[in-house]
Formats: structure tokens, sequence, C-alpha cells
């Protein structure tokens, strides 16, 4: 789930044979990035940590028994830094601001978020075993991503496009739901609209956050073209 979903998500619910799990992969060594300085407050992401919620969506999308232990494409492996970094950029603002730390119910409900991600809670204890990773690092997720939920319920607008937004959305043609009446996709393209402005908040608050905390990326994480 990317960073701007688990906005929507947030927002709107404030709304046979040998099992491929038996053969375990080394884990990868090594930093993916640090945010932060020297000296101050500073997150460490490491390569694990985007190999594992890499492996994650993967196997969300694969046929059970079928786990992802191959090599990650690299661009994927991209949009996962740049994921988990927007998600620690959010949550050491949440901290810096005092904004509260989440409840049980929050991290619950991130916690449920990731286990879905990754198939559910079989496929990912599979797969958890596969790479020889810890729940630990499952529920150290679910704990950051809990606290980016409570500072974005703090800070971005969670109100509903009105339905006039919603009619003049409809008839300007630009939105998923062309050739069908307005009445049977109002309230599916109320919500597109609504996750296309969350997206665009959280990216504006990533994009502000980045230009106030240094990001430094590893170099084997950048695309072939930087």
């Amino acid at each position: 789930m990317t960073l701007a979903a688990l906005a929507a998500l947030t927002l709107v619910s404030a709304t046979p044979g040998r099992s491929s799990a038996q053969v375990t992969l080394h884990r990868v060594e090594g930093i993916a990035a640090v945010v932060g300085e020297i000296g101050q407050a500073q997150t460490i992401i490491l390569r694990s940590d985007v190999d594992l919620r890499a492996r994650m969506r993967l196997a969300g999308r694969t046929d059970a028994g079928a786990l992802p232990l191959a090599p990650i494409p690299l661009d994927l492996q991209v949009a996962t830094l740049e994921e988990l970094v927007g998600e620690t950029l959010i949550a050491m603002e949440a901290a810096r601001v005092q904004i509260g730390a989440p409840t049980e119910r929050d991290i619950a409900r991130e916690r449920a978020r990731l286990t879905t991600l990754a198939g559910g809670p079989a496929r990912l204890q599979e797969l958890l075993a596969a790479l020889g990773a810890d729940v630990a690092e499952v529920e150290a997720s679910a704990l950051r991503r809990a606290s980016v939920a409570v500072f974005l319920v703090a800070n971005l607008d969670a109100s509903l496009p009105s339905d006039a937004e919603v009619e003049r959305v409809y008839e300007g043609g630009r939105h998923p739901f062309a050739g069908q009446p307005l009445d049977d996709v109002r309230e599916a393209l109320r919500a597109y609209l609504m996750q296309s402005k969350l997206e665009t908040a959280v990216q504006r608050w990533v994009g502000t956050l980045r230009d106030r905390v240094t990001v430094r990326v590893h170099a084997d994480f950048q695309p072939e073209s930087a």
C-alpha cells in the first residue's frame, strides 16, 4: 500500500509438495537510506526493510504457494524505498510536533493492512519464515504507519467532495467513469476525488519535509538514469 493510499484509507475510515517457505534466503544487508542529520533526530532505513516490504507487496499479488523469492526489480525497490522514506519523514514530523501517540486500535489497523498487503496471515508467516525475518519487523512498520495515520488525520482535510464538485468533475470528463450514468457512479466518483485530493496533499507534505530534512539514499537504489 502506498503512503497516499494509507492516507485515503485512514481518513475515509476515520471511517501440495515441498513448500517454498522451507527455503530461507539470506537477508540483504546494508543501509538503503538515512533520514535526518547526524547528531539530531535520525532514522536509518535498511536494505532488509525495503526487501521485506517489496516482497510483502509481491506476495499479495502472486498465487498461494509461489512466494516471491526471486531478485526484486530495481523499479520496485526504488518505489518501495520512496514509500518508506515518506512514512519515515511523516512519522519523524509527528514525533517532532508531538501530535500524540497512536492507540492500540490504530496500530492494530495498520498491522491488519500490512497483513492484507502480504496476502493474509498465513501468507505473511510463510514469507517471514522464507526470509528469516521476524514478526517484530512487521510490528515496527505497523507502529510507524499508525503514527503517520494519526498525523494525517490531524493535518489533512478529511471533508468529502460536495455533490456540486462531483457533478462538475463528472461533466468535465476527467475521471475513469466516462459513459456511465452519474447516479450509478456518484459515490465511486466521490471516493475517487477524495483519494486524488489526499494523494496530492500527502505528496505536498512529503515534498515539504524532504526540503527540510536531509535524505541520503544509497547509490544502489538510484534509478539507472539518475
